[in-house]
């Protein structure tokens, strides 16, 4: 981290790692600017910086393809489903979109696991250590 940049837009930074969503990281720090925030230089040096101390190895995000391929959508049904659903305790992470029509029809799109799976594919096809990876994500997701 820079120590010199202001810790607004250091905070920033963070959550825009964290969802890679300007306008959302924008909001958890109070800034309705997320975007213009996010093309400023200073920004983008700091999100260099971060991405460059983060702790996120191949493994991590092999496991976390293989959740979004293997993952299971009841939670989402139950968004659709419950009158009132507490919407902190479900886990919407296949979730890609909701739509609701004026005649109250509710139409809910998934993440497209096809794609998750063609990616989990073409890591584990790399190399025997990506092939090792794969199935040890595979088997984290299927023991959680």
């Amino acid at each position: 981290m820079n120590p010199n940049l202001p810790s607004e837009k250091r905070r920033f930074a963070a959550a825009y790692l964290r969802c890679f969503d300007a306008e959302a990281a924008g909001e958890q720090i109070g800034r309705p600017d997320g975007i213009r925030l996010l093309s400023t230089p200073a920004v983008q040096e700091e999100l260099r910086l971060q991405r460059t101390q983060c702790d996120i190895c191949r493994q991590d995000v092999l496991r976390r393809l293989a959740q979004l391929a293997f993952g299971r959508a009841n939670d989402c049904v139950k968004l659709v489903l419950n009158e009132e659903p507490d919407l902190d305790a479900l886990d919407l992470s296949l979730l890609s979109e909701v739509k609701r029509n004026d005649k109250g029809t509710v139409e809910v799109k998934l993440i497209d696991r096809v794609r998750a799976l063609q990616e989990l594919l073409q890591a584990g096809n790399q190399t025997n250590d990506a092939a090792e990876l794969f199935f040890a994500a595979a088997e984290d997701v299927q023991e959680d």
